[in-house]
């Protein structure tokens, strides 16, 4: 058995996943592996709202399409305004993260809390699924610190870590508050010489970070609600079969708090 065979079977040893799935899990598209970081329910919904019924389904003969009332006699323009827009922001606010493009920046991060706190993970302390995620991730990559943690308005929390991490984080300088904002895996090979982290007051200091990858997880409608990540102290490649182990962990993470909410 060579060394990376060795790796995946403690792998999923750890996790308590079949090995074979797993590493054939490991040869999946990025695309296939997305398929488990999203939640299709959204975009059924939404087909079924706005088709009437089902997909394709037709009124029976003789039967009327459904219409609006008419407006009751003696409302206000100013009413029927405020309608539309209550209207129009819930049909955004449906859309989710697909429509975030079509919210200013306030009501998209607004939409995004609200999908932070509908999964309660700020709220049920550590939990030993998302636990032994990090555990994982951290043996796999034998890396200096693992976490899974969430973006709050002003601050990143550790729903679960391990390593020489703070508990708390203000999300100014949080790395994965960008891994958040970018919505697509952030991988930084050496922090010292990217303009964008290099004067970060977590790569001078405590806890030295030279190395990041990070994963985006969501909440209900898609919205990007925190990361599965892991950081060193020293500089490292990280090459594209291990990006794809990556994604494989953030897909488990991403089960556990689906079936959360």
């Amino acid at each position: 058995m060579d060394d990376n065979a060795r790796r995946y079977n403690e792998l999923a040893a750890r996790l308590g996943l079949d090995p074979v799935k797993l590493r054939a899990a490991s040869k999946s598209s990025e695309f296939e592996l997305g398929l488990y970081l999203r939640d299709p329910a959204v975009w059924s919904k939404l087909e079924r709202r706005h088709s009437g019924g089902r997909r394709g389904e037709k009124p029976a003969l003789g039967q009327r399409q459904k219409t609006s009332p008419p407006a009751k006699p003696g409302k206000t323009s100013a009413r029927r305004a405020a309608d539309r827009k209550r209207s129009r922001e819930h049909a955004l606010a449906a859309l989710g993260a697909a429509g975030r493009y079509l919210l200013t920046p306030e009501q998209a991060e607004t939409e995004r809390l609200k999908s932070l706190r509908e999964t309660d993970l700020l709220r049920t302390g550590a939990e030993e699924s998302f636990d032994r995620v990090v555990a994982a991730t951290r043996e796999f990559f034998n890396v200096g610190a693992a976490s899974l943690s969430l973006i709050g308005r002003n601050t990143q929390h550790f729903k679960s870590a391990l390593g020489p991490l703070r508990s708390q984080t203000p999300r100014q300088i949080a790395l994965c508050a960008a891994t958040v904002e970018q919505n697509s895996m952030l991988i930084i090979n050496d922090t010292l010489t990217d303009d964008r982290f290099a004067s970060n007051p977590l790569v001078l200091g405590e806890p030295h970070i030279r190395f990041y990858a990070g994963y985006p997880l969501h909440g209900p409608r898609g919205w990007n609600i925190g990361t599965l990540c892991i950081i060193d102290q020293k500089p490292r490649p990280f090459p594209p079969s291990e990006q794809q182990v990556l994604r494989i962990l953030a897909a488990i993470a991403q089960k556990y708090i689906d079936a959360k909410t």
